[in-house]
């Protein structure tokens, strides 16, 4: 089991990282079958970042590099949740005014009868 000295986990080489709590926690929400993880992102990555996942792999944390690469998404997204969080704010206004800016366009591009009016409105 890795040690916990001054806040941080110490391990050694050969050291189960899914032993330590807060990584099991992670791996537990993100590896749930009962949670939907049949959405498909294709990336382009470095080739320091694809023996990262390997090594996550070949350490048999994952069982495959979808699954590691999975973890370290949620990882991430979990290490930002502030930032995702003032971001939210933002994107649900962005989001209605897009949908006022399409409607605008919409109106002006609609066809219009002889006096000028959108036809069908």
């Amino acid at each position: 089991m890795p040690k916990k000295i001054f806040g941080a986990y110490v391990v050694t080489p050969g050291t189960d990282l899914s032993e330590i709590p807060p990584i099991q926690k992670l791996m537990d929400r993100v590896l749930n079958k009962s949670e939907n993880r049949g959405n498909v992102v294709m990336a382009r990555l470095s080739d320091d970042a694809l023996a990262r996942i390997d090594q996550l792999v070949e350490a048999t944390i994952f069982g495959s590099r979808s699954e590691a690469a999975a973890f370290l998404v949620g990882a991430g997204i979990e290490s930002q949740k502030e930032l995702f969080e003032r971001l939210s704010v933002h994107t649900e206004e962005i989001r209605k005014l897009k949908e006022q800016l399409k409607k605008v366009a919409m109106d002006a591009l609609a066809p219009k009868d002889k006096d000028g009016e959108a036809k069908g409105g």
